[in-house]
C-alpha cells in the first residue's frame, strides 16, 4: 500500500476518533444511529486496509492474479473459472438437443477463457485442489488468524514439540569439559477438525446466469470462510448445553448459525471464562485505560514484549475505547508503521485488532441464547502461545445431486487450534476483560 493511501486511511480513523472525542468532551454520548454509522465507517476503513494489502501482494507477484481480458468471462480469474467449469461439468447431458447445444457452447467459452489466462493451467486448476490464490484471499479477510503461527499438518493428528526447558550455564575452564544440560522436552498433539459449507444451485442454470453469480459466489465463500475462522478461534466451545455462546440452551452440530462452535476445540474466550477462570475479570464498567493494563498484569511475563502481544475486541467495544484518553489510533503512527490485519489502533505499542467475530454478551461474559447482548469484551493474548494448524486449507468442490436435481458447491477446510501449555487451567498467556458496559 502506498504511503499516500495509508496516510488517507489513518486520517479517516483520526477524524472518526476526533468526532467521538468531541462528543465526549461535550458530555454527550453518541446516539445509537450515530454509533451504527460510525461502526459502518470503521469497517469500511478496515476493508480498505485489506484491499490495500491485497494490492501489494498482487503487485509483488505480478501475474498471480491473471484475469480473462475479453469475452463472456471477461474479468474472471482462474479460480472462478475453475468453479464454473466444475458446475458445467456436472450439468446433466441427457436433456434436449437445445440444452446439449447450450452445454457445448458453454464448454467452448470456458475453454477459451481458461486458455486466455494461462495456457495449460485450465485442466490442472481443478476445484478439488487447494489454491494459493484463494487461501491468500482468506488470510487477507481474517483479523485473528494472522496473529498466530500457522503450521501445515502433514498428518492428523500431528505432534509438535513444546519449548525446551532452561539451559544451565557454568564458568568455563580451558581444556576442561563443561557440565551439560539435558533440557526438559515435551510435545502437544494437534488434531484438525473439519468445517463444511454448501451452496445448492439448480440444474436450470444457463451460462449467463453462472457468469453473473460466480464472482459473487466465490467472494461470499471466501468472506464467510474468513469470518468463520476468526469466529471459532475466538468463540469455539465444545459444550453442548449452556456453552459460552448458547447459555440457557442446548445446541447441536447441525444447529444453523451455531453448530460451528462445536467443531472440536475450545477457543480464546473459553480458555479464560471456563478453563483458567483467574484470567477473566468482570469489568462491570465502561472502557478505560485500566482495562488494558489489567489484562497485561494478568499476562505477567507474557505481556512484557509488545511485539508478541495483541488486544482483540469487537467493533462496538472499539468505538467505546475511542473515548479513552490514551487510546492511540492510526493517525498517530509513523508512515512506515507495521499494521497487522484488522488493526485500527494501539495502546502502549500493542496493536488493537477489531474482529467482527466478537459477540456481544451478557454481564457474565457468556452469550445468553436468543437474547441480544449489551456488553463487550477485551481479549489480550500472547501471540506465541497459540498455534493454528491446517490439515486442509480452503477447498471448493462441485458435485451433482440427481435426487435433488441440483449442483452443490461445497467449501471446506480442516483446522486445529492449540495452546502450548500442557494444562490450560494453568495458562497465563491469555486474559479477558468482560462485561464492558456502554457499548
Amino acid at each position: 500500500m502506498d504511503t499516500a493511501t495509508l496516510e488517507q486511511l489513518k486520517a479517516e480513523i483520526g477524524n472518526l476518533h476526533t468526532w467521538v472525542q468531541q462528543k465526549v468532551d461535550a458530555g454527550v454520548k453518541p446516539l445509537e444511529e450515530e454509533t451504527r454509522r460510525l461502526a459502518t465507517s470503521l469497517l469500511q476503513v478496515n476493508t480498505a486496509l485489506k484491499q490495500g494489502r491485497r494490492a501489494d501482494l498482487l503487485h509483488a507477484f505480478g501475474t498471480r492474479d491473471l484475469r480473462v481480458p475479453s469475452g463472456k468471462y471477461a474479468g474472471m480469474d482462474r479460480i472462478s473459472l475453475a468453479i464454473a467449469k466444475g458446475i458445467m461439468r456436472d450439468q446433466p447431458t441427457d436433456g434436449s438437443p437445445g440444452y446439449r447445444a447450450m452445454l457445448e457452447k458453454w464448454r467452448a467459452n470456458l475453454a477459451a477463457a481458461l486458455d486466455s489466462t494461462t495456457t495449460g493451467e485450465g485442466d490442472e486448476l481443478v476445484p478439488t485442489q487447494e489454491s494459493a490464490t484463494m487461501w491468500e484471499d482468506v488470510n487477507l479477510e481474517t483479523s485473528v488468524l494472522g496473529l498466530f503461527s500457522v503450521i501445515p499438518m502433514p498428518t492428523n493428528p500431528f505432534d509438535i514439540p513444546l519449548t525446551f526447558g532452561d539451559v544451565n550455564w557454568y564458568p568455563g575452564v580451558e581444556n576442561t569439559a563443561t557440565k551439560s544440560t539435558a533440557p526438559a522436552t515435551g510435545k502437544r498433539t494437534m488434531t484438525a477438525y473439519e468445517l463444511v459449507g454448501q451452496v445448492p444451485l439448480s440444474y436450470d442454470l444457463e451460462e449467463d446466469a453462472v457468469i453473473a453469480i460466480m464472482d459473487e459466489l466465490r467472494r461470499t465463500i471466501v468472506r464467510n470462510a474468513a469470518e468463520i475462522i476468526d469466529n471459532v478461534l475466538i468463540n469455539a466451545d465444545t459444550t453442548l448445553t449452556n456453552g459460552i455462546n448458547s447459555d440457557g440452551a442446548t445446541i447441536a452440530a447441525d444447529t444453523p448459525g451455531k453448530g460451528h462452535w462445536l467443531l472440536g476445540f475450545d477457543g480464546l474466550r473459553h480458555s479464560c471464562l471456563i478453563d483458567a477462570t483467574g484470567q477473566a475479570n468482570d469489568k462491570n464498567a465502561a472502557a478505560d485505560d485500566a482495562m488494558f493494563a489489567a489484562n497485561l498484569k494478568l499476562l505477567g511475563k507474557y505481556g512484557v514484549r509488545p511485539s508478541q502481544v495483541a488486544h482483540i475486541m469487537g467493533i462496538r467495544t472499539y468505538i467505546q475505547a475511542m473515548m479513552v484518553s490514551n487510546f492511540r489510533t492510526l493517525d498517530k503512527f509513523g508512515p512506515q508503521a507495521t499494521i497487522l490485519q484488522g488493526q485500527l489502533g494501539a495502546v502502549a505499542g500493542i496493536p488493537v485488532i477489531v474482529a467482527e467475530g466478537f459477540l456481544m454478551n451478557a454481564s457474565d461474559g457468556k452469550v445468553t441464547d436468543g437474547v441480544a447482548g449489551t456488553t463487550g469484551d477485551l481479549l489480550t493474548v500472547n501471540r506465541t502461545a497459540w498455534k493454528v494448524g491446517f490439515k486442509r486449507e480452503l477447498t471448493i468442490e462441485t458435485e451433482r445431486s440427481q435426487g435433488k436435481r441440483q449442483n452443490i458447491v461445497t467449501a471446506s477446510f480442516r483446522i486445529a487450534f492449540l495452546q502450548r501449555e500442557a494444562t490450560i487451567a494453568n495458562q497465563t498467556h491469555t486474559a479477558l476483560q468482560y462485561d464492558i458496559t456502554g457499548v
